[in-house]
């Protein structure tokens, strides 16, 4: 069963929010007491990952697990992946403009 609308929809309202979130997540990366901790050697593949995590955990965790009260059938799943991938553009440029 692939996502339905309504799913989908707050999907696509999740991805914008963490991607409003990438300016926040560089700038305290790169403050020195995370840097240290961190040592993160590709700063942009850093964020892209943990942007691309943070969606599908909240996505998966605190909407659909919750309002749902289930896990994403495989079919589902494969529906968020195609839907986060499908922004990966946006959320490129979005680490590429907080530089």
């Amino acid at each position: 069963m692939v996502l339905e609308k309504k799913d989908k929809k707050i999907l696509d309202t999740m991805i914008e929010e963490e991607i409003s979130k990438i300016p926040g997540l560089v700038k305290n990366i790169r403050l020195p007491q995370f840097q240290g901790v961190f040592q993160i050697a590709n700063e942009s593949e850093y964020v892209y990952g943990y942007t691309h995590g943070s969606i599908i955990g909240k996505f998966e965790t605190y909407y659909f697990v919750v309002h749902s009260g289930k896990k994403p059938t495989g079919t589902e799943v494969d529906d968020i992946g195609k839907t986060i991938f499908a922004k990966s553009g946006e959320i490129r440029d979005a680490i590429s403009k907080a530089r």
